[in-house]
């Protein structure tokens, strides 16, 4: 449900730049881990958008990868052989494994997020 507040959100900054022209695409970039589901934001926003400068615009998403990085030596963790896995068992699976440096001392530094990257406008 939290889902509506975010779109919300995302709706006001992007009327606030589109300043009143008809808005044809919204760029999203959304974190591989972020707790929001694109599905429901697509669908507050269907609801949310009709008659504003925004509605039929399309949703384009890019979806930005997990990455951990070591505390210890700035190295970032190797992830592929997780590829598919839940987020959270990739988090528990390279803490547990740790870095090549050896440290343990890990910790998500991509992937958490939700924004904004782009408008196309018209006008």
């Amino acid at each position: 449900m939290h889902e509506l507040s975010v779109t919300q959100s995302m709706m006001d900054l992007v009327l606030q730049y589109a300043d009143g022209h008809p808005v044809t695409v919204i760029n999203l970039k959304l974190g591989e881990m972020a707790s929001v589901v694109a599905e429901s934001v697509e669908l507050y926003f269907e609801y949310l958008s009709k008659g504003t400068p925004a509605e039929g615009a399309r949703l384009n998403w890019e979806i930005v990868p997990m990455e951990m990085t070591c505390r210890a030596c700035g190295e970032k963790a190797e992830l592929q052989e997780w590829a598919g896995e839940r987020p959270q068992l990739i988090v528990a699976s390279v803490l547990e494994r740790g870095c090549r440096c050896g440290s343990h001392d890990l910790r998500v530094t991509d992937g958490t997020g939700f924004a904004v990257a782009s408008l196309e406008i018209e006008g």
